[in-house]
């Protein structure tokens, strides 16, 4: 699919990310453990604060495998467009 380079991507990677995806739901839903951020803090008494980062897994994925979720989208859109038009012609 030479005109959906993202797709490409997420294609290639689609197995990699499922695996990823359900651990990270795992850690969410089972063990109740969330990816926190580390914050520096001046207090002495508490030098070291973790707050936790508030973005889908779906974005960390994508960061994680360079695909860029609003390309990703216009393909989906362009996609879209093409077959309605498709449609329409037959």
């Amino acid at each position: 699919m030479k005109d959906y380079p993202e797709h490409d991507k997420l294609s290639a990677v689609k197995d990699k990310s499922q695996a990823i995806g359900e651990f990270l739901e795992w850690l969410d839903y089972e063990k109740n453990y969330r990816i926190c951020s580390l914050c520096e803090n001046d207090d002495p008494w508490r030098s070291e604060e973790y707050v936790p980062i508030f973005t889908t897994n779906e974005k960390l994925l994508a960061e994680f495998f360079c695909i860029d979720l609003n390309k990703l989208e216009q393909e989906k859109r362009k996609m879209l467009d093409e077959l309605r038009a498709q449609n329409y012609d037959s």
